[in-house]
């Protein structure tokens, strides 16, 4: 039995479950890292989800067995780990491994959003660019020694992978963004990396752009509609981004065992435009 370990972030408080869902179809609204779990259960895959907060964890582990009840013989179990501590996490990932997918969904926002003109606190700054698996655009996780420990004690099956997360702004930053960018840049290239240096694993980094989850929910409804317009016409595909429509893409992930080292960008063209 395939077995997922969901690394969750922090990208909002709000929290929707499943609003619909039929045989292999799905829709797990408002949260990309809760959408994946629903999608790799429809594929009869076990999950263990992982995030800092043991009432997140609860709130989506009881929505996900309503909604999307494990096939035969899958689990969905979870805990709060606190990710910055490498030993918590080292004790995690041993008890429940080996695993066949390691997959960080989502993250914090790490860092100065009015570069160059606010001051820098060196000893932040620092902490974001020591070398880490980064989800979304900034959780920082002990990561050099947690893959050396996966790698080095086989907690990732044969076939198996690693998933990154970065936002797709990293390609066209807004003012303000330059430090973040350069944290997701390091991502990005890490995900080449650790690809050669933990072979035979394989190590991918999904890249979303605009996507209607949870993170959007602190603006004012109708300013929220009004921006989500202006992108629905500007991006190619016509339509704003949907936490399952990335979901496919972690899912192709998984499955494509001729994929490492890859970058895939899912952002209806945003980079285009």
């Amino acid at each position: 039995m395939i077995r997922i370990l969901l690394k969750d972030g922090n990208f909002g408080p709000g929290f929707v479950g499943i609003s619909h869902y039929t045989g292999m179809h799905f829709r797990f609204t408002h949260c990309l890292g809760r959408s994946l779990a629903a999608a790799v259960l429809a594929h009869g895959a076990s999950v263990v989800i992982a995030s800092s907060s043991q009432e997140k964890v609860n709130a989506a582990l009881e929505k996900l067995k309503q909604e999307v009840p494990p096939a035969p013989n899958a689990t969905i179990t979870g805990q709060a780990v606190d990710l910055k501590n490498f030993t918590a996490l080292k004790e995690f990932l041993s008890n429940e491994g080996p695993f066949d997918h390691f997959v960080i969904t989502a993250g914090d926002l790490p860092g100065n959003f009015n570069f160059p003109d606010q001051e820098i606190d060196p000893a932040i700054t620092k902490s974001y660019f020591e070398l880490a698996l980064v989800s979304g655009i900034g959780r920082r996780v002990p990561s050099d020694r947690t893959a050396q420990h996966i790698h080095k004690n086989k907690l990732i099956n044969p076939g198996g992978s690693i998933i990154q997360t970065i936002g797709a702004s990293h390609y066209r930053p807004p003012p303000g963004w330059g430090l973040i960018s350069a944290v997701v840049g390091a991502v990005e290239s890490s995900t080449r990396g650790l690809a050669i240096d933990l072979k035979p694993i394989r190590v991918n980094t999904i890249c979303p752009g605009l996507v209607d989850t949870e993170f959007h929910d602190s603006m004012p409804t109708d300013a929220k509609e009004q921006f989500f317009q202006s992108q629905r016409e500007k991006l190619p595909v016509g339509h704003v981004g949907t936490p399952e429509e990335v979901a496919e893409a972690y899912i192709f992930a998984m499955k494509c065992t001729y994929l490492t080292g890859q970058v895939i960008v899912v952002d209806g063209g945003g980079v285009l435009v």
